[in-house]
């Protein structure tokens, strides 16, 4: 016997005996609510474990029939391997018959079988003709060559057919996905006396066993999980494909709630946005507008959305469109998964699809953008690790492993091959696109070329400013691990806090180089008692923006020292005012304010900025109120 685990659900109208079915089968009533058993309908997804006569073990889920409650149905049949389409043979094909098909074809359910139920109240000569009217609805749809079995929950009839057809059938199912991050869309949430919360779900991939930490996504509950149950037995781990019970502690029950997601931390984050594919159904009366508001069944969350084109201005009927919703709250996704579109008012099934990208980069509207998000469809792994990392330039394993919904194992064993071959460039624990890093690079060196130009007395454009107007969706830390890269590259430069072309070498303008020449001269005749540099520029006839570009120049070049902001001395000046320094703390071990102002001759206004100067450059150092030399 295999140990593949299973989950089957029933789908059909209300009243059709999808839950009388289920109990013959289970001998499990899966009404629970007081609500249920008093209309006589079910409201919410039922539960129940089902023994196979080879003695496979498998979850039915019998979902409602009533057209109020389509979002209960999608949330039951997410995550379902095989269905059940229960047709009343007094009733016949009916309106939920139909959804609900057309709801399982769109979330991709490939394997059922159709079960005409209540064969006990039907006239036998008119079963032929329900039959045939059965068959027709399921043409075109992954039901049209399965079993129709013909069962009466009251008399028994049927039932065993059904088992045994089951166990030739599931052996033969794609076995779910494991190796991905676990999660595990929450369908309940309730506590349990003496336990506290406990939330109900299928295992959509991964595993989990006790005292595992895991997150409530979308808002990021830290939990822990104390105990898990599995057919009502407690089990030590729970595997993709099984229905589920986490006893969860570290969260009040009151914060857990249908529509979340339960996770393996650093996987599986939220989004906001997601590439799709999709279809319409064919048998709808109107076409769907561009930026159209829909309602989004995905898992067993339901959000609002707006539905984006990038190839035409309309959805028509039947037609398959390559688009992107954008999410009002955020929802757990991975590549892949199915969901179902809803017009709001009123209510009425528009398609469904599959996402695509489900953490999808914002997308111009032209019709290259439809035709990259149907490439991205049939892409492999590595071709999506290359995309994600054209749109974020910089990514680790496990943000590339969140997105594609991928191992960390799988993802780093297919970026150390485009490492290899040159496609993906690895920079500390990040990875970059080598294409889109090349276009960078291009715009890089043409914006550090203008710069220099409009300020070639500058070293550089200062870092903040580089990595705002060039890098501005990278942080800090991305930004300096390009810079490192790119110098060792060897075609830019790091000096200070500024960032330059190598082959740049700051210079005067032609037009300048008189008037600075000037203004040097004047300096090194006015000794360590200069003119306030605001007046020089002023007298040179220079604006104030050019004066401070010059002053700035001048200084980064060596040729003077600043004492304030507006007073500026000769290199010369006050390196033989050093020298002088130098020589009288030799003399006497210390320098004095008074053996300052005997030496130089100057007022407060310059002696005291020049000491300072002299702290500022490493030659000296306070003591007390006097200064001693710091080297030699």
């Amino acid at each position: 016997m295999d140990e593949k685990h299973y989950v089957l659900g029933t789908a059909g109208h209300i009243d059709h005996g999808k839950t009388r079915l289920t109990r013959a089968l289970t001998g499990v009533d899966t009404d629970r609510l007081q609500e249920e058993k008093e209309r006589n309908i079910s409201i919410e997804p039922g539960f129940a474990p089902l023994t196979l006569p080879s003695g496979r073990r498998l979850s039915i889920v019998d979902v409602p029939g009533h057209e109020r409650f389509i979002r209960q149905m999608v949330s039951g049949v997410t995550g379902i391997d095989f269905v059940l389409l229960v047709v009343a043979a007094d009733d016949g094909v009916m309106p939920q018959t139909r959804e609900h098909l057309s709801i399982l074809n769109l979330l991709g359910i490939r394997e059922g079988l159709i079960v005409l139920s209540k064969i006990d109240r039907a006239d036998p000569e008119l079963l032929p003709i329900i039959e045939e009217d059965v068959r027709d609805t399921a043409k075109g749809t992954f039901l049209e060559n399965a079993p129709l079995i013909r069962t009466s929950a009251v008399t028994g009839e049927g039932i065993q057919e059904i088992l045994d057809t089951l166990d030739q059938k599931l052996p033969h199912l794609e076995e779910r996905k494991s190796d991905a991050p676990f999660r595990l869309p929450v369908d309940r949430a309730f506590t349990v006396k003496g336990a506290g919360a406990v939330v109900t779900g299928t295992v959509q991939s991964g595993s989990v066993t006790p005292g595992t930490d895991l997150l409530v996504q979308p808002e990021g509950f830290p939990v822990k999980v104390r105990q898990i149950q599995v057919h009502g037995q407690t089990v030590p781990i729970a595997q993709a494909g099984q229905r589920a019970a986490l006893n969860l502690s570290g969260i009040d029950h009151r914060n857990l709630a249908r529509g979340q997601t339960i996770i393996k931390p650093e996987a599986w984050n939220p989004t906001w946005r997601m590439d799709i594919r999709a279809i319409s159904l064919h048998d709808l009366s109107f076409s769907v507008r561009q930026r159209s508001r829909v309602k989004v069944l995905i898992g067993t969350a339901e959000v609002f959305a707006d539905l984006i084109f990038y190839d035409r201005k309309e959805w028509k009927p039947g037609e398959e469109v390559y688009a992107s919703l954008i999410l009002e709250e955020p929802v757990v996704a991975g590549r892949g998964d199915r969901f179902i579109l809803r017009r709001p008012t009123p209510a009425t099934t528009l398609g469904g699809g599959e996402v695509v990208e489900p953490r999808a980069p914002k997308r111009k509207i032209r019709s290259s953008a439809a035709e990259t998000i149907r490439q991205l469809h049939f892409s492999p792994l590595p071709q999506r690790i290359l995309e994600m990392l054209k749109h974020a330039l910089l990514l680790d394993a496990v943000d590339i492993a969140r997105s594609a919904g991928e191992s960390v194992d799988a993802v780093s064993t297919e970026l150390e091959a485009l490492n290899r071959e040159g496609s993906a460039l690895k920079l500390g624990d990040r990875y970059a696109s080598a294409e889109a890093l090349g276009v960078l690079e291009k715009q890089l060196k043409d914006g550090l070329k203008e710069y220099h130009e409009n300020h070639p007395m500058y070293d550089g454009i200062p870092k903040a400013e580089w990595a705002s107007r060039f890098l501005p969706s990278l942080s800090s830390k991305d930004a300096n691990t390009l810079l490192e890269h790119w110098e060792e590259a060897g075609w830019i430069h790091l000096k200070g806090d500024s960032v330059a072309l190598a082959s740049f070498v700051p210079s005067l303008p032609k037009r300048l180089k008189p008037k600075a020449q000037s203004l040097l001269e004047r300096l090194r005749r006015e000794g360590l008692s200069p003119s306030e540099w605001s007046l020089l520029s002023a007298e040179a006839d220079l604006d104030p923006e050019e004066g401070e570009d010059l002053r700035g120049y001048l200084i980064r070049q060596k040729k003077l020292v600043p004492l304030t902001a507006d007073l500026l001395i000769h290199r010369d000046s006050f390196d033989g005012a050093a020298a002088a320094v130098k020589r009288i703390i030799h003399q006497n071990g210390t320098l004095t304010m008074q053996q300052a102002k005997k030496e130089f001759s100057l007022s407060r206004k310059y002696l005291i900025p020049l000491l300072e100067r002299m702290d500022q450059e490493g030659i000296t150092r306070r003591k007390g109120n006097e200064r001693v030399l710091t080297k030699s």
